[in-house]
């Protein structure tokens, strides 16, 4: 089901925050509120907001530094900003615009107008959504070569998700894991198929082959920045904290924390499921494998933080696998 938007009030005064809230929420829209740009950056940190509705005169940080400030970080600056001001002035409206505004309304507030603006730029939001499509499809593309899959892209984004929240990240961070650690293996549509398919283990050269789809993951992922977390994971999820993991050999912190949730939540899910070259394991054997280690795997290959959030929350791992595995997979 789709969640309502979310939109984020911004005014130092209790009265303008109560009266947007009061004409947007019976119109379905979920309402954050904020008295200052400083706390409005903080909470646009811990929840995907699809709008801003900001005055100009504020404490701490004003209407126009706090626009500046978002349109200068890579993950807040596509959110929308429609500013409020009594300020009715063309050097206002100016300064509202080169700080990278979208919209600008006057006080006292037209309710009309707000909702006008309000619908017309969500609109053009709908776009996320088949932005969600797209990811969704090119995962599933990377299904195509490979074979036994199932549910996998999808229930290691649920797994990821689990661990983000036990780590304690934002809400943002948890929605964008859980969607785009479905991309981790995207770059193996590039992987020949005999090698996908061996029964049995792959000899050094085909090893070296399947390496690759990591940076093919990435070239496929390309550079638009609302993907560049999973770019992130489709490179680094085979990198391993002890420095042993591929394709760079990256070491500890150095690894992307979203790769390295992705790492352990992939893992889990590969050894629950048969392939044509290994049997599948129980949730058991699958758990002691992780933290005892094999022949291939390794507990130092893992952040110990996450290692030890593993070992923790891995019943609800199971119950995960156990109602995922036959479900039924949404529309790509």
């Amino acid at each position: 089901m789709k969640r309502a938007y979310r939109i984020l009030c911004v005014d130092d005064e209790d009265f303008n925050l109560e009266l947007l809230e009061t004409l947007l929420a019976p119109h379905g829209y979920e309402v954050a509120t904020a008295q200052d740009g400083r706390t409005a950056l903080a909470v646009m940190a811990e929840k995907n907001i699809d709008l801003v509705l900001m005055d100009v005169n504020m404490p701490v940080m004003n209407g126009h530094e706090t626009c500046r400030a978002m349109k200068a970080d890579g993950e807040l600056k596509h959110i929308p900003v429609i500013m409020i001001t009594s300020l009715d002035s063309r050097d206002n409206k100016l300064k509202s615009m080169e700080s990278g505004a979208d919209e600008f309304l006057s006080k006292p507030i037209d309710q009309t107008e707000l909702l006008l603006r309000v619908k017309n730029i969500l609109s053009a939001r709908e776009y996320e959504d088949a932005f969600t499509y797209l990811i969704r499809s090119l995962a599933r593309a990377a299904e195509a070569n490979d074979i036994d899959t199932g549910n996998h892209i999808l229930r290691v984004g649920e797994y990821s998700a689990l661990i983000a929240r036990e780590l304690g990240m934002p809400e943002r961070f948890i929605e964008n894991i859980r969607l785009q650690a479905t991309l981790h293996d995207v770059g193996k549509v590039h992987v020949p198929s005999h090698i996908l398919k061996k029964a049995g283990r792959l000899d050094e050269a085909e090893m070296e082959e399947m390496k690759k789809h990591t940076t093919f993951g990435a070239m496929i992922i390309g550079d638009h920045p609302h993907l560049e977390f999973g770019k992130r994971i489709a490179l680094c999820h085979h990198e391993k904290w002890d420095g042993t993991g591929y394709p760079a050999g990256l070491k500890g912190e150095a690894i992307p924390l979203e790769a390295r949730i992705v790492s352990i939540a992939d893992c889990y899910d590969a050894l629950r499921n048969s392939r044509v070259y290994k049997p599948c394991y129980d949730h058991a054997g699958a758990v002691r494998v992780i933290t005892e280690g094999d022949d291939r795997l390794k507990p130092e290959h893992f952040d110990p933080k996450i290692f030890a959030i593993f070992k923790r929350i891995a019943p609800q791992f199971e119950a995960l696998y156990n109602k995922m595995q036959d479900a039924p997979q949404p529309a790509a």
